[in-house]
């Protein structure tokens, strides 16, 4: 096998986990907080133990800590927001993150996207507001706004990643586990909970690290633009998998803005993977 074949099996391996996020936090019991300790201290426990096996004891420095710091916000609204809304809400909202950073990117170094990326981020928002109207009088429009909130967070972190060359990343992925930690001991009651959600808890921070170690050992093979393309499949699965084990079908404006923002995305996923 090739080191390129073995990229495009990691990243699409790494979809599934990453597409159960929506079904453990909805089918957890406990409060976001206490979810939020658990995954941190299960997650990133796991991580931090490959990446000092895979990226020994370099230190991360400043750039290394706001990495962390980004991507813990970004895991809290994560949550809140599968909270707050349908799962297929959140999944579609997410497929804006290249558009933010590629528009977040221009703004704090002048560097304009591509008129055809322009052309797709505003198809797909687009879409996206028909996801939102979808919701509308259904009292999810506050998890969408928080699924929004996410995707800004996690676009943050990419151009901070991608910054932060020779940033030991799984090591600042692992160490996003310490304010997420913190927040659940002070807001929640991570050692109160049922046999239930303990087991259920424990196999998300498994899930949570296994995805992660996946993606970022895909991402070191292949390019960027086919990672994000390649990546995007797990939207129509966390849809499916909410669908098939929480019965949540999403209204026919869902269906609809749906369609537009997974056409816009994969058809610019496409383009740019020809380049």
């Amino acid at each position: 096998m090739t080191r390129h074949q073995a990229g495009v099996l990691l990243v699409l391996a790494s979809t599934l986990p990453f597409a159960l996020a929506g079904v453990f936090t909805r089918a957890i019991a406990a409060d976001v907080w206490t979810v939020l300790a658990w995954r941190g201290a299960v997650g990133g426990g796991i991580i931090l133990i490959y990446a000092l096996w895979r990226e020994g004891r370099a230190r991360m420095g400043l750039p290394g800590w706001r990495i962390a710091l980004v991507s813990a916000l970004a895991s809290a609204a994560f949550l809140g927001a599968f909270r707050a809304t349908q799962v297929a809400n959140v999944a579609l909202i997410y497929t804006l993150a290249p558009f933010v950073a590629a528009g977040l990117d221009w703004l704090g170094r002048g560097e304009r996207p591509r008129r055809d990326v322009m052309r797709a981020a505003l198809l797909s928002f687009g879409g996206v507001l028909l996801v939102v109207g979808g919701g509308l009088g259904q009292g999810r429009v506050a998890g969408d706004l928080m699924a929004f909130l996410m995707t800004v967070l996690m676009a943050m972190t990419m151009i901070l990643i991608r910054r932060g060359e020779g940033v030991p990343v799984l090591r600042a992925m692992a160490a996003a586990a310490l304010p997420l930690g913190l927040a659940g001991l002070t807001f929640g009651d991570p050692l109160s909970v049922s046999a239930r959600d303990g087991m259920l808890l424990a196999a998300f921070g498994c899930s949570f690290a296994l995805a992660t170690i996946l993606l970022t050992e895909g991402a070191r093979r292949i390019p960027p633009a086919e990672v994000a393309f390649l990546g995007g499949a797990d939207v129509p699965i966390a849809i499916v998998l909410a669908a098939a084990l929480l019965g949540e079908w999403p209204p026919a404006l869902t269906w609809l803005g749906g369609s537009v923002v997974l056409f816009a995305v994969f058809r610019q996923g496409w383009r740019d993977l020809g380049r």
